[in-house]
This record gives C-alpha cells, structure tokens and sequence, in this order.
C-alpha cells in the first residue's frame, strides 16, 4: 500500500479515505507545500477532471471526486493502523495540588489578528512553547464572535507562571505613560527593585521607571489593559500617600541633643505622642548634626516649632570642665544612664562623660551659668561616694587567699561585709565601695599576697596524656611517693580531657625538685625505644663496611643508639635499634634506605655453566667478562679454578642481573656443540635412581661437566630420560646411567657412612685423590652430602654388595684414625702471634675450619714463648702444622717494593669497586695499596707510587700484572668524511667499539683533524686498532661505490603526468626505485616545476629514465576527452576514499583526471582512454550521473524559501469548494456564514469546505490531491 495515506479514525463517517499521488509523496496543506496537479488546466488554471468551475470558483463533490478505495485483496496485506492505547486520551489524575485557570480574552484584545484552523495558528504554537516550558496543560478554544478562552490546569506556582506568560503572549500590548514626582519613585521600586518586580509579576506589565541620572519622572507601562490599569492605580495610591509626608531637617549642635531629648527622654516622647511625628536625633557618637522630622504636615510642623523653641531657649548656655578619676565615671552615670538624667531633671544642667574607648579623666558640665554651680556639688557627690581599686594576683592564690567556704578571706578582712571583693580570673582582685573601708582591705589582701608569693611557687609540665600512668604509677604510688617528698601537690587533668598539662604547687623548693622527677619519668618512658628492622643477612656485612667504617659513622651521628646485629651463626635478618626514639627512628629510616638500596643493587642470582666454557666466558685478558660486567653494571664471580664449582654468582640490581645472565647463556648457547639424547630407563628403575633427593643424579650430573638430566613427570607412564649438554658429557652421563639402571634391576647394596662434616675433606683427598682410587679398586660410587642436604654427616655408597662393604670399612677406618686425637707443638717466633691472632683471631679460625677443627693455642703475650699447641686428629693436626709453616715462611720472606704509575690512571685502575685490583691480590696473594687522591695537576712524585707487598716471588708477578693494566694511548689517521660514519646514530657505533674493546676513543670535534686516539690497555688497545683499520679498509672500497651512485639525470616531465608517475600512495614510484635501486625526486608542494632528478647508477638511473618517460607516452597516446561537469558532482563522483571513480575507471577502462585546488575552470573533467568508444561511454555515464544529481539537489532544495522573491504579479487566486466531506457533518446549518480567508487557507461555509489556492497552483486532477481536515473540525 505504498504511496497510500488514511484519514484519521475520528472522521464523522468513521469512513478512512486515501489517494494515490503519482510521485508517491503525500502533500498537505498544514506546511504550506504546493498540490501537484497532473491534469490539464485552462486559461486561469482550474481542474477539469471531474470538478466544476463557476465564476471562478471550483466545485468538487466529496463522494464523487474523492472515491472510496476498493477492498483490499485476501492475500494482500492489509495496512495495519494500530489502535492507540485507550489511555491516550483520557484525561490524567491530577493530584490535589493541581489547579484549573480559564480566563478570555476578546475579539479586539488578541495580538494576532490572523485566523487559522488547528494547532497551525501562531496562538497555537505560543500555548504549546508556554505549556512545555511550564509544566503545564493548556486548552484553546475560540467563540464565533472571536473570543478566545483559555483554560490552564497544573500546580498552582506553574498555572500562575503560564497564565503570565499566556497573557503577554496572546494578548494585546498596550502601553501608557503617568508622570510621578521623582522622589516618590523609590517608594515604587523597593529594596533591590523587589517592589516594582512584584507589581511586575501581578498585573503582568513591563514598568520603566527613569532612572536616577535623568530629568525624567515619566514611568511607562507596557502591558495588557486591564494589568496597566490595576499598575496605574497601584502607583497613584503610592504617590497620593507620599504627598501628604513632610520631612523638616532642623541643624542644631550636638551639645543641645540632651536638652531637646529632655531627662529621661520626656521631651521626644512627649511631642511624638501629640503629633504623631517621627523625630530622629543622632546619636552622640556621630558627626551629623541634622534633626530629621518625618511624618503628616501637621504634625511634623508642630514638632518642629516645638524643637526650635527649645534650641532658641538654649542658644546662651555655658560650659565647665573638671578631672575625676575614670574609675568613678561609672558612678555619675549610674546604671542606664540614669545619674546623668538625674541632675539634668534637678538642675537643668547635662553632664558629659567621656566614652570608655577615650583615656580623658575630663567631665564636662553644659547649662545655664547660674545652675552649674547647683550641678557640680551633686556630680563630685555621686563620684565620690563609691572608689574602685584592684590588685594583682594570680588565679592559683586566690583559693589559698579565700580558704574553705570563705574562712581565710574573712580573717584577713574584718571588713569583709563593708567592701565587695571580686577575684577575677585574669589574676587580679577587685575592691569596691567606701574609701576608707576599700584601703583597708586592700592593705591587708596585698600583704598577704606578697607573703604567698615568697614562699609558695606553681609550675606547669607538659607530659602527654599517654605517659600520665607512668608518671602516676601502680595504684599511685609513684606520685604519691613524689607528693610525700617534696610537700607539694600535683594535679594530673582527667583522662577525658586529653589535657597533657600536670600542674604543681606548693613551697617553692618543693616545687621543682617535684618538676624536675616528673620529667626526668617522662622523658626516660618517652625518649626511650626498641625497634627491630629485618634485613637479609647477606646484607648486613654490607651495611656494616669494612671495618665497621658505615655503621660508625651512623653510631657517630647518633650516640644514644645502639645497633645490635645477629650472630653470623644464627643466620637471624633481624638488626635490633634501642636508645632515645626521635635517634631510634632516624637510625631505623637510615639502615632502612641502606638495606633498599643494598637490596636493589645486589641481587644474586646464579647462573650453570658448562666448566670447558668458562674460559670462553671469561675472554682473553678477561675481556668478555668485563665487558659484561661494564655493560650491565654488574658483580660477576666467577667460580676458583680448581674448585669443581659450576656456577657464575651475578650480583646488582635486578634488571642488570637479567641482562648480564641473559648475556652469558647467550654465549654458552652460541660455544656449546649442545646434544640431547634420549635413553630407556624401567619406571621402576627410575624411583631408585631418583631415591635420597636425587643425590645420585647430582653426583652424575657434576661428574659428567654438569649436563642436566631430565626424568619424566611423577605420574607419567613414560621410560624416556633426557640427557642434555656438551656431546662428550652426555655420552658419559649416558653411559653411566645406563650402567646404574642395569645394576639397579640387579638390587645393589645402598650403604651409609656417618662422618663429620670437618672430615669431609681428608677422605675425599686433594683433588679427590683418595675417591678416585676407590672407584678404580671398586664399582662403587661414593656419594658426599651436598650443602642443602639436611644429614650432613651421611655419606652415601652405592654398588655391589661385596664392594660396598669394603669400601664402607676402608671408610671407617679412616674415620676412626681421624677421631683419634694426637697434640703436637709448632715454633712460630712471638713477632709473627699477631698475625695470627689479630681480628678475632681470624686466621686462626681459618684454619681450623679447613682442618676439621683442630684446636691451635697460641702462648700467653707475657709468657714470651714461640710454642703453638695443635690438638686433633692426626691428619687434621698435620694439615694445619703444614698450613702454620707455609704462612710463617710466607711471612718472613714477605718483601715490599713500590710501582711508579701516573696518578691519573689510578682511578681507571680503581674502577668497578677496585676489581680488577682485588683480582690481582687474590690470583698472588700480595697486597696492594694506592696513595692518597691528590690533585692529578700536581708533580708530586709520591702521589704517582703504588706499593705492592708480599711473598718475593709472587710480588714481581703481581707487579706485571698491574703495569699491564695502566692505559696507553695509540692515535691512528682516520679521513674526516668516515668519523660520522665511525661515530654513528647517536654515537651508537664508537660506543659499542669502545665497550667491546673496554678502550677509549677520543674523535675530534668539528673535524679539526684526521687523528684519532685510542686509551685503554695495551692489548685492547692494539684489537681496537685492527678493528679500526678494518673498519678503514671497508669505508675506502665502498668509496668508489658511492661516487658511482652519485650520477643525477634530470628529465621534464608535464606537471600533470607527475600524479601517474607517483602512483596511488606512492606505489609507482617506490617500484621504480626499488627495481632500479635509485632516488627519484619530484617537485613538492606548490612548486610548479616540470623536472624529476633521478640519482643513482647511471645505467640503472637512465633505465629508470626510459621506463618513465615510456610510461608518459603512452598516456599521451591515449585518446583525451575535456568535459565540463558540475563542480558539486565531483565529490559523489570521487567517493569515499576515491572507491567510486575507481570503480568508473575500472568498468570503463579509462583515466579520468579531476582539476585540482585552485584550477582556473572547476568544472573541467579530463577523461582518457586506449578506446575512443570507452572514452565516450564513460562521458554518457558520467553525464547521466550528474544529471541524476542536479534533479535530487532541485528536489531537496525546491520546498526551501527562496532569498530572492519573484517580483512578477501573481494571478487572481482561485476557490476550491468541497461539499458531502465527512468533517461536514456536524459542523452546523447552511446559514453559518462562510470566513474570510486569504490564498492557501481553508475555509468552511455551509456544508462546504473551502481551499483558496492562487490560479497557477491548480495543475492537479482532484483525485490526487490529499486534503486533511485542521484539527479545528475534527472535536
């Protein structure tokens, strides 16, 4: 049913009629839209189809003109309205705050003198704009003589804003103007303008009131009648009232206030009762001297004569001025005033008294000259008759000075009764009433006062709250022990009040001997501190320094504080800080930021190596390991020769230990010939080689150059063993294992050999001398625990039965003869004990532990003997005898010489922690000592010797090994145009040169100069020299390549053929330079150039050239069409990101060239192609296209309001009658009479439904064309 619309359900008929419009778009008559007509027209353009025109007026018959449509076929869906939801319409529930409004308004009162039919009307619109904006639900309804009813219904605050609004809106705006006496306008605006709002808001007009800075006292009102009527009279009343005011300003002198106001005030009173007047007199204080009399004329002209009567009588009164103290001026003026009011009623005279903020002692006496002298008697009286006096004294004696209920005042005051005796809480004691009773107990209060003060004394402790049970103690018997000492007494504040003020009184000796224990308590308990920090005991050797250097100087910076570190052997983290609590908690943030920072750089983390790698990893003269460790900034042990260990220790921060063991299994990957092979072992077999913590696997797996060996998962049913590492060693460790599993399923012998830990290694032997030869004599393998293992003391054998228990028995005797215990005495001369015995005699405890812990006691330092007692086991005695002998003899041979090496090298040679140094010490144990840092400017030869001391043979050795590493430098002659090239991005490449090389390379600045030098050792220095000339060698035959690359050849190419030769994003272009591996370069921006500059081989770069210039003449043999096609279209044309030119070109198999920004004709479209006849298809369709674009651009725009208005004239408009439609029903008689209506605008006259269109518009059959009845018709 497209096309096809329905009337609306409420039709009189309940019949629903619908039209078919050609142009399937319904038009109607609600927006103005003209009706398209199709059929033909005459000369004054009226229907013929069907409708009658008579005199000008068209006649359509409802029924005939506007056919029913036919029943809709079964199968054809049927259009579907849905019914609205009968709530729709109902009208809501409001609640009982909701109010209903109507008010009309009249023919001649409404402001928009249009008439129009339905919500279309511009009253229509306002009342829908208002009821919107207001919340509110408003109902028009329009009378026949014109009135308008308007019906508001909501809340009551929003039906009156809509009301307000309805009125200035749809009503008619009038406006006059009333001229109102100036000074009454303020009367009419308010406060802040809040009267004339609020007259505003209730007659619903607009008031301008000029304002201050004009001449004018015209106030407009704009509004409807009735609201400027009730303004009018509301601003008359409020002028009438103020014109019968008066206001009378009388100048009068401050002196003769008091005289008007008269005593008590009786005068004022007295005259604004009688005549209703306002009188306002200033007050003293102000500098105005203006009586203002405000009120009815009359009145305020009484008050006023009345006034000016009394400041006549006045005018030759007089004055005298006299010093009373100022603490009697409170007696003249008596309370409110009232002593003062007093004389003026007696005498006629007014007293003046300066205010309490002025320092004047001075009274001052106004009136007539015969009455001051009756005045001043009564004033000197009334001051004289009461003195005040005070005198210090502080808060804490005054119950010392009172006593219990009052008893110690009243003997010190016998008088008491006589005198009013205050103590203030400021610390001071006032005295008030006769003088003679006043001095009296003054004297006596002050006396005792000053006694008090000699003997007794008060002190205030701060202690916090928290410490007051401590200074309190168990069921107080602390501060009652300090109470009872010292005769004082001690108030400790409530603990609700979270005061931490304790307060001590008494004789002045007890006093602070009282405050001097309660702090010394407060300050032990609060000072005093134990805290605990926890830090990983590998740390702590660290955090205490060489020789205690750290930790001193934090003891120094904080004596009260003792830090206490656990015993090495108790393997505890936990560092305990005691001592005064501001130190304690410095001390704990210190060693805490020490222990993070400790923590963060040295991070341990070991790495496996296979042993025939480490010399790799180690480099020549240590140049890979260094070069890691410089690279990563890391601490890298390397495991003693000789020592059977496996494992690299990396220590530093955490991300560097990562870099640095990334590094070394990089090389171990990159060295190692790694295999893998894969053998059978029964499951069952597998638990016994795994048995006792994998110790055998261990044992294998070190014995066999440390290859990993991988069993299965626990619950794999799998028989596959992976054995992992260099080819030899994993063909042994296969070799091995396989043995061992036969011998397993043949059930050999698992012995255990207990043995002290000490002992280990004299039945291991040097080497493993004495194992090796038991595993020749004997399949049996010996099995020593392993650091982690928990029994230390167990060693393991495995292998045949008769085996085992001869190798366990060879065992035990060992064991036995090492248990036995001999004692022997060495000689070592008194002048060596020292060495021995210095810190803690750690040398001594050195050899104990590596010789099964066989007691050496040196003699007594007063005995002067040279023997030395060994007491042990035999063997372990003659180790350590041996071991005594070997260090004496290293002693007394020990030789000291001196290396001259220029003090500026020191500190390269003292790089990384002094590693290298401590290499050197260690690989010929000798010792190693640099001079004090100096200026390195200086001559000073003693700053240059480095000593060295040790054993004769290895100090010369060592003495080498140190003068290889002083730097020397090597220049080479590099050309100037290969340092940037040798530097590199960001200096990237010199850096890796001299990180690889651990050298210096020093490149001149500003190519000065071809030379450049190389720092470092002697043998970097010469590798960094042959990678140099290597490096030299390489950039000289790639000069020549460089010099044939720099061919250029330029050729013109059209500007507008340099979009082709770029290709879509470039493709074409960077095809070309990459087939011929050259640079092209084309014009950028708005440079108009025809030039293209192509760099490279000259063979490659002319090729490049014929391929272009190939490419470009066979565009130009294209064949070219210009065409002009709207610029509008061009957008469309493109699509997006070009999709549909692409498209266009595709199909037609043509290039279409649009203009570009800024072209002289925008419009000119360029179409190419092999074809002439694709060329001209292409045009056809790109034709069609914008035409089809132009027609839906007319179409969208042609309903739009034109700028410009056709000036032609219109013809005479026509009238279209309508009779039988259904809205006709019940609209009224033939007699009502038809409205007067204006071209386009519907009108009703009998039973006929008039459209008046203009003449030209009537181009439409009337069976197209759909009228929809204003909603006016359709309640």
């Amino acid at each position: 049913m497209e096309g096809k619309q329905s009337l609306p359900d409420n039709l009189a008929d309940g019949r629903k009629q619908a039209w078919n419009s050609p142009s399937s778009t319904n038009t109607t008559m609600e927006n103005g839209m003209d009706a398209h007509m199709n059929g033909e027209t005459n000369g004054h353009g009226s229907a013929v189809n069907g409708a009658e025109n008579v005199n000008g007026v068209v006649q359509m018959d409802y029924n005939t003109d506007f056919p029913t449509l036919p029943d809709a076929p079964a199968t054809t869906a049927a259009i579907h309205v849905p019914k609205k939801p009968a709530t729709v319409w109902k009208r809501p529930n409001l609640a009982a705050k909701a109010v209903t409004i109507t008010f009309r308004l009249a023919s001649d009162e409404r402001s928009n003198k249009v008439k129009s039919f339905g919500n279309t009307s511009e009253e229509h619109k306002k009342a829908q704009n208002i009821a919107s904006q207001t919340g509110t639900r408003i109902e028009l309804s329009e009378s026949k003589d014109g009135e308008l009813t308007v019906v508001v219904k909501g809340d009551r605050a929003k039906v009156e804003d809509a009301r307000a609004r309805l009125v200035r809106d749809l009503q008619t705006q009038a406006t006059r103007e009333l001229d109102i006496p100036k000074d009454h306008h303020r009367h009419l605006i308010g406060k802040e303008g809040g009267l004339l709002r609020q007259l505003e808001q209730e007659t619903n007009c607009r008031i301008v009131i000029p304002g201050r800075d004009t001449d004018s006292q015209t106030i407009k009102i704009t509004g409807p009648r009735e609201g400027i009527e009730r303004a009018v009279a509301h601003i008359k009343s409020v002028s009438d009232r103020e014109s019968k005011l008066a206001t009378e300003h009388i100048h009068c002198s401050k002196q003769l206030y008091p005289f008007i106001r008269g005593p008590f005030n009786e005068n004022v009173d007295r005259l604004t009762s009688e005549t209703g007047a306002k009188i306002n007199i200033p007050p003293p204080s102000a500098n105005n001297e203006v009586i203002v009399i405000t009120g009815e004329k009359e009145g305020v002209l009484r008050a006023a004569a009345e006034i000016k009567k009394i400041i006549q009588s006045k005018k030759d009164v007089t004055s005298i001025t006299f010093q009373i103290a100022r603490t009697q001026h409170r007696y003249i003026i008596g309370q409110q005033r009232s002593g003062i009011h007093e004389i003026l009623k007696q005498t006629g005279v007014v007293v003046e008294v300066p205010s309490e903020e002025s320092n004047s002692d001075m009274i001052t006496l106004i009136g007539e000259a015969n009455k001051l002298a009756t005045a001043l008697p009564l004033v000197v009286e009334r001051a004289s008759s009461v003195i005040t006096q005070q005198i210090p004294a502080p808060t804490w004696l005054h119950k010392h000075l009172i006593g219990p209920k009052g008893a110690t005042l009243a003997s010190i005051v016998p008088n008491r009764a006589n005198v009013q005796i205050d103590f203030d809480d400021k610390g001071i004691i006032f005295f008030e009433g006769a003088p003679q009773e006043v001095k009296e107990a003054q004297n006596a209060l002050a006396a005792q006062v000053a006694r008090l003060q000699c003997e007794m004394a008060i002190e205030k402790v701060k202690v916090h709250p928290s410490l007051h049970r401590h200074v309190i103690g168990r069921g107080g018997s602390l501060i009652s022990k300090i109470k009872d000492q010292t005769g004082v007494q001690i108030n400790i504040p409530n603990e609700n009040t979270n005061s931490d003020e304790i307060v001590v009184e008494g004789k002045k000796e007890g006093v602070t001997k009282a405050v001097a224990e309660i702090k010394a308590i407060a300050t032990k308990i609060e000072n005093e501190k134990s805290r605990d920090i926890i830090v990983p005991q590998r740390l702590h050797k660290l955090i205490i320094g060489a020789k205690g250097e750290k930790l001193l100087k934090v003891r120094d910076a904080h004596p009260n504080v003792s830090v206490v570190f656990p015993d090495p052997k108790e393997k505890s983290d936990i560092i305990n800080i005691r001592g005064e609590k501001t130190e304690v908690d410095a001390v704990y943030k210190k060693l805490s930021a020490m222990a993070k920072e400790l923590a963060e750089s040295n991070h341990q983390q070991t790495v496996a190596v296979f042993k025939e790698f480490l010399k790799h990893i180690i480099g020549k003269g240590g140049a890979t390991i260094r070069k890691i460790r410089d690279e990563t900034e890391t601490r890298i042990d390397l495991p003693e020769i000789g020592s059977g260990e496996d494992k690299i220790l990396v220590t530093g921060k955490q991300e560097n230990v990562a870099k640095a063991v990334q590094q070394l299994n990089k090389i171990q990957e990159e060295l190692a010939s790694i295999v893998e092979k894969v053998l059978e072992i029964p499951q069952k077999v597998q638990a016994r080689l795994l048995g006792n913590g994998r110790r055998l696997i261990f044992n294998i797996e070190e014995e066999c150059g440390g290859v990993h060996i991988r069993f299965p998962a626990e619950k794999s049913d799998s028989t596959k063993v992976t054995v992992r590492g260099p080819t030899d060693d994993v063909d042994k460790a296969v070799k091995l294992l396989t043995a061992l599993a036969k011998d397993k399923e043949q059930n050999l012998l698992e012995e255990t050999v207990k043995a002290k830990p000490e002992f280990h290694r004299f039945l291991i032997g040097k080497g493993g001398a004495k194992i090796s030869k038991i595993r020749e004599n004997f399949d049996v393998r010996v099995m020593f625990p392993r650091e982690s293992d928990i029994d230390k003391d167990l060693i393991h054998l495995l292998g045949k039965k008769e085996d085992v228990l001869k190798v366990k028995a060879e065992l035990e005797e060992a064991i036995r003869q090492l248990e036995e215990t001999v004692e022997q005495k060495i000689d070592i001369d008194p002048k060596h004990h020292r060495h021995f015995l210095s810190h803690s005699a750690s040398v001594v405890r050195e050899i104990q532990e590596q010789n099964g812990g066989v007691i050496i006691s040196f003699p007594n330092r007063q005995a002067e003997s040279s023997a030395v007692t060994l007491k042990g086991s035999k063997q372990c005695v003659e180790s350590a005898k041996a071991r005594l002998e070997e260090i004496v003899e290293d002693m007394e041979k020990q030789v000291r010489i001196q290396v001259s090496i220029p003090a500026q090298h020191h500190r390269s040679l003292l790089s990384g922690r002094g590693q290298k140094i401590h290499e050197i010490q260690s690989r010929f144990n000798v010792q190693i000592r640099f001079p004090e840092r100096r200026d390195e400017s200086t001559d000073d030869e003693e700053a240059n010797l480095v000593s060295i001391s040790g054993r004769d043979t290895k100090v010369e050795e060592a003495k080498e090994a140190l003068l290889a590493l002083v730097p020397i430098s090597r220049s080479i002659d590099i050309p100037v145009d290969m340092h940037r090239s040798l530097i590199g991005r960001g200096g990237e490449s010199v850096r890796k040169l001299m990180q690889d090389y651990d050298v210096n390379v020093a490149i001149p600045k500003d190519n000065q100069s071809t030379e450049i030098v190389v720092t470092g050792q002697a043998d970097n220095v010469e590798s960094a020299l042959e990678a140099l000339r290597e490096k030299l060698a390489e950039y000289e035959l790639q000069a020549e390549d460089r010099k044939l690359k720099a061919f250029q050849l330029t050729i013109d190419i059209p500007n507008e053929y340099h979009t082709k030769v770029i290709g879509a994003r470039g493709a074409t272009v960077n095809a070309l330079r990459e087939k011929y591996g050259v640079q092209i370069s084309l014009p950028r921006g708005e440079e108009k150039s025809d030039q293209i500059i192509i760099q490279g081989y000259e063979e490659k770069a002319r090729e490049c050239a014929a391929e272009i210039e190939g490419m470009i003449s066979e565009l130009r043999s294209l064949f070219t069409q210009d065409i002009s096609l709207d610029a509008r279209f061009h957008p469309r044309l493109i699509g997006a990101r070009g999709k549909n030119l692409k498209k266009v070109m595709e199909d037609y198999r043509v290039e279409i060239r649009l203009p570009r920004g800024g072209a002289e004709d925008p419009n000119l479209v360029v179409v190419s192609g092999k074809d002439e006849n694709d060329v001209y298809d292409c045009i056809d369709y790109l034709r069609a296209q914008e035409e089809e674009y132009l027609l839906e651009s007319v179409e969208r725009t042609q309903y739009l309001s034109p700028r410009h208005q056709d000036n032609r004239s219109a013809p005479a408009p026509s009238t279209v009658q309508i009779s039988g439609a259904p809205w006709q029903l019940d609209i009224g008689s033939s007699e009502q009479p038809a409205l007067s209506v204006e071209p386009g605008d519907l009108a009703v006259a009998g039973n006929q439904l008039q459209l008046f269109l203009p003449a030209t518009h009537l181009t439409t059959p009337p069976s197209s064309l759909f009228l929809r009845p204003p909603l006016g018709f359709l309640g």
